[in-house]
């Protein structure tokens, strides 16, 4: 029954925007307008985050995450062997191990940022490549070096693969003035470059670096290897829900998304302008046209339409418009998406610099069908919002003075 009714208003309102297909076009159009500039400007966004992305995924690590204590509550939620079990039990971990960090230095004062890792953990969890040399041997006094750091102690201490480096660890005595004990590490291997933090570090034996510090109970982090970068994001969830931070090049990920958010957000405010223009096109039609069928509508209501029939009828009056400036929006906006990507994505990637120079490999505006939903979904619900005053308007006419005074 309702359904029935609901169709008849249509048809009806279909006979009435035949009658004035101009009109309802050009007020279409201005609804469309708005519409093509949301899509735009929102596709413009989500290309240069989507591409933002994919450059963070090709050039980082993004399946690495370390785990480190935090405050939760007032209290520090320690790394513990409990913690540490729970980390590796977690859904997609495909591999973890605990670490401890240290700085070090040479006898001629170059910082070492030192790792301690089970050397187990150094293939299953960091995976390196190297570019001389091989993996550490369990509890001796061996070192590899990041990529970075042995091209520094190359170049101003002469230092090569398989020499013997004195290290300078810091203590203190019982006085508290510092005292620099001497320790020997060979260096075995030397990693190829990582373009991460590996390659300033100097990687030792989780138990011989807890050994040098005097306590063999405390850990700093731990390394969790995902199975997938598409779980990623769900294992830093868990990761958190355990009390504990994670760290890793996700956060860059993370940051793309809250900086293009406010972008888009920014941009659709200033094309959402547009869409005001729209409704006020879309009001004034339609009291145009309630005023220029004040007859018709009383004499409508006198042959038994009730006020609610008359509201419906504007509606879809309104509902038509919208659908019309939806599909007409839709065609605007993947135009001006297409006419972004073929003349303004390289004056984008020349502003942007080499570091954004995959954008050109893609679309820099990415159109998707939940962008195209959503444009004509806000000028369906934009018109029949539009239409709710002149709705009311024409439903509360006298319909005897209509048939009066009307014209």
């Amino acid at each position: 029954m309702i359904f029935g009714r609901l169709i008849d208003y249509l048809k009806v309102s279909a006979h009435q925007v035949a009658r004035k297909r101009m009109r309802v076009f050009l007020t279409a159009l201005g609804i469309a307008i708005g519409v093509a500039a949301v899509i735009g400007t929102v596709s413009l966004g989500e290309g240069v985050r989507y591409q933002a992305v994919e450059a963070i995924k090709e050039q980082s690590d993004l399946t690495l995450i370390e785990a480190t204590a935090d405050i939760r509550g007032g209290a520090i939620q320690f790394i513990t062997p409990a913690k540490i079990d729970e980390l590796a039990a977690i859904q997609h971990v495909e591999a973890s191990s605990a670490v401890v960090r240290e700085a070090y230095t040479t006898k001629r004062q170059t910082y070492l940022e030192v790792v301690g890792i089970d050397p187990g953990g150094i293939e299953g969890v960091i995976r390196p490549k190297f570019l001389r040399g091989g993996p550490l041997e369990p509890g001796s006094r061996q070192a590899v070096l990041g990529h970075d750091v042995a091209e520094t102690l190359q170049r101003y201490e002469g230092v090569r693969f398989g020499d013997a480096v004195p290290i300078l660890i810091r203590r203190y005595d019982a006085n508290g003035m510092p005292v620099d004990e001497e320790v020997t590490f060979t260096l075995v291997g030397v990693l190829q470059e990582r373009d991460d933090a590996f390659d300033q570090a100097m990687l030792v034996d989780r138990g011989v670096a807890q050994e040098l510090r005097g306590d063999e109970t405390a850990f700093d982090g731990v390394l969790v290897r995902v199975d997938h970068p598409d779980a990623v994001f769900g294992v830093v969830d868990d990761v958190k829900a355990l009390g504990l931070t994670a760290k890793g090049a996700f956060q860059q990920i993370e940051s793309v998304n809250q900086l293009m958010d406010v972008v888009v957000l920014i941009l659709a405010f200033f094309a959402g302008v547009s869409l005001i223009v729209g409704v006020l096109m879309i009001v004034n039609t339609m009291v145009t046209s309630v005023f220029e069928r004040t007859r018709e509508i009383g004499i409508t209501m006198a042959i038994g339409a009730s006020p609610a029939d008359v509201v419906y009828l504007i509606l879809a009056e309104c509902f038509y418009i919208g659908l019309i400036g939806g599909v007409l929006g839709n065609l605007l906006g993947v135009a001006f998406t297409g006419a972004i990507n073929t003349f303004g994505k390289p004056f984008i990637i020349a502003r942007l610099g080499d570091t954004f120079s995959t954008f050109a490999e893609g679309d820099i505006a990415l159109i998707t069908p939940e962008i195209l939903a959503t444009g004509m979904t806000i000028a369906i619900v934009l018109s029949l919002v539009s239409g709710l005053y002149p709705a009311l308007k024409a439903a509360h006419l006298n319909p005897v003075t209509a048939i009066r005074t009307g014209v």
